[in-house]
């Protein structure tokens, strides 16, 4: 499942200290969203956009929806919270819309992410119906994300008459149960705020320097004709993602599950909560279609009675029926995992004065039915798509690797990367293989992290020769500077035990992360190379090599960059002659660097050593 534009999206960073101590720190990222943060105390309206009561949001849907929120640097979330009402959250913390920390000091505190409504109009009530306007939200301090200390804060704010905001809740943080659980709050709407432009925001304070002092909002509702003690609804909702119906990986190539399919196949599931203060009589049901078709290819649970019947305000966990063998598809596309509920829920309503009044523009429906895509293509990968942070070294020569398993014989074609730092294109990297690390690596690509236009999709390195896989099989990294590489990290699956680091010289079972590093290599049943065939060849000469003064570039290239072996860009004294470049390193340190250049259209990266 892909997040919409809007969104923005979270990363973790595992710094390990050059002396081999290990520790962990959170490090953000995120797409461009709008503007930068606006600082200032201002209430930021849209005259185009006024609306009218009920106000109601659960952030089922992706991203944080533009046609209810100004949203000031929060992101959208489906597995960051625990125990959340409703299926995704709101996230407020210390990382800009524009997937920037708001501060480069670590230590500055201050405002940080704002969710403000659009502007409502509540300037036609009565007196009495005045007497009858609430706000309920649900809150979470950092969930699986950051703490927040306890002079840390989340504030709402109303907008009145004379257009200031004033302060009408506040939470510290510090509160270490309760990211365990959400509070429902309730907060009543009184005479300074009936005007025609109110509206609310919820305000985080804390640190200003990443992801840092996390708070997780859901279920916030507006409306009229509610008192103190409304904090039910008649709604029941699932609350997480499907599990994966893979009992290891969230995609396998299609050659590998046609011929082992009843060692991959698990049962599914997922969570509802039920909403309401009375039981509830539910059925589920889960299917397994064609992505783009939507032909269903196996009803696993159909009207499946939920028993013993859901109590007043349950929250509990759904299986599947085991999963028998599909009827695969003919060639490599996706799958979809759906499950639904039925559960009898319809549009809001009210009771006033014995009678049920609807609205219809709100769908408590939208809820109950959660999707998970499932690639049944070439590659192996634990992590389902999500990026919801991001996780690196910070050493130079320091390696990463995945652990990977597979049964049939296969050919390894490439791998694919999800990179999430935008600042880090053109860096150079050496894609690596092991098949054991005790062992040097059995084949190394001198790479360039390649340029991409959004934080969700994949870089994809070809290789250049046949490599015949054994049963078990590393892929990764190695990095040449102290500066983090950003690798994507999902958190719906753990298969952190599955991670290796080796900054110290001696490689490390992570036991830090939790979540699937977005690394998934790419396989082929029959050698990608025909018998004396090899793959795009350099037709670049560097040289000599070691370096003492001049190296000599020929050959048809564009130069990127060139970078010293603390990942810095640098510029050297450079010469035109007939057949390409000479590059003057004289006054240079000694060291690694990386000539980076664009060669037959594709980004090369070359390595020499200056003495």
């Amino acid at each position: 499942m892909t997040k919409l534009k809007s969104i923005l999206i979270f990363s973790l960073v595992l710094l390990f200290q050059s002396i081999g101590d290990a520790f962990a720190q959170f490090k953000q990222l995120g797409l461009p969203q709008q503007e930068n943060k606006n600082q200032s105390h201002t209430a930021r309206t849209r005259e185009d956009v006024v609306l009218t009561l009920p106000f109601w949001d659960d952030f089922s849907t992706r991203g944080i929806d533009d046609s209810k929120w100004i949203n000031e640097g929060a992101s959208h979330s489906i597995t960051v919270a625990n125990a959340a009402p409703t299926i995704g959250v709101a996230i407020l913390d210390g990382i800009a819309a524009n997937g920037q920390p708001y501060a480069d000091s670590p230590l500055t505190q201050g405002v940080a992410d704002q969710l403000s409504s659009h502007m409502i109009d509540l300037s036609d009530l009565s007196d009495s119906e005045e007497q009858t306007v609430f706000l309920s939200f649900y809150w979470q301090p950092a969930g699986k994300a950051e703490m927040p200390d306890a002079n840390d804060f989340l504030i709402l704010e109303f907008l009145n008459t004379n257009g200031d905001w004033m302060e009408v809740w506040r939470q510290n943080g510090e509160l270490e149960a309760n990211r365990l659980f959400f509070t429902h709050e309730i907060i009543q709407v009184t005479q300074d705020y009936f005007h025609e432009a109110f509206q609310f925001r919820f305000q985080s304070r804390g640190r200003l320097s990443g992801p840092f002092d996390a708070w997780l909002i859901d279920y916030v509702y507006l409306n009229k004709n509610r008192n103190s003690q409304d904090l039910n609804r008649f709604d029941r909702a699932l609350t997480q993602a499907n599990s994966p119906i893979f009992n290891q990986y969230s995609a396998i190539p299609l050659f590998e599950l046609e011929a082992n399919p009843e060692t991959y196949f698990n049962a599914t599931g997922n969570e509802f909560k039920n909403l309401e203060n009375r039981f509830r009589a539910m059925e589920y049901s889960i299917e397994i279609r064609e992505k783009d078709s939507q032909t269903v290819l196996q009803r696993i649970n159909n009207n499946t009675p939920i028993n013993p019947v859901p109590l007043a305000l349950e929250r509990r966990s759904l299986s599947s029926n085991p999963i028998p063998t599909l009827e695969l598809p003919e060639e490599e596309s996706d799958l979809e995992v759906i499950t639904y509920l039925s559960t009898g829920d319809r549009s809001l309503y009210q009771l006033i004065a014995g009678d049920s009044v609807f609205f219809p523009e709100v769908d408590l429906r939208v809820n109950d039915t959660v999707r998970t895509s499932v690639p049944i293509r070439d590659f192996f990968a634990y992590d389902d798509g999500e990026l919801d942070y991001s996780a690196g070294i910070n050493q130079r020569s320091g390696m990463l690797a995945v652990r990977f398993e597979k049964i049939e014989e296969a050919f390894l074609k490439g791998v694919s990367i999800n990179f999430t730092n935008f600042q880090q294109f053109g860096r150079g990297i050496d894609i690596m293989v092991w098949t054991d690390l005790n062992q040097e690596p059995i084949y190394v690509f001198e790479a360039v992290i390649p340029a991409k236009e959004n934080l969700e999709e994949f870089s994809y390195f070809e290789f250049e020769e046949n490599i015949q896989l054994p049963e078990e099989f590393y892929i990764g990294y190695m990095q040449f500077s102290n500066e983090f590489i950003y690798v994507g990290l999902d958190k719906n699956r753990d298969s952190g035990d599955q991670i290796y680091y080796n900054v110290t010289g001696s490689w490390q079972q992570n036991e830090f992360v939790e979540g699937s590093l977005m690394i998934r290599p790419h396989l082929s049943q029959s050698p990608p190379f025909e018998s004396g065939e090899i793959g795009p060849s350099s037709r670049i000469k560097i040289f000599p090599n070691p370096v003492t003064e001049f190296v000599k570039i020929e050959g048809e290239f564009e130069l990127i960059s060139i970078i010293d072996q603390y990942g810095r860009t640098i510029n050297v004294q450079m010469e035109e002659v007939e057949k390409g470049k000479i590059l003057n390193f004289a006054n240079q340190m000694r060291g690694i660097y990386l000539i980076n250049v664009y060669e037959q259209g594709k980004p090369q990266s070359y390595r020499i050593i200056v003495k």
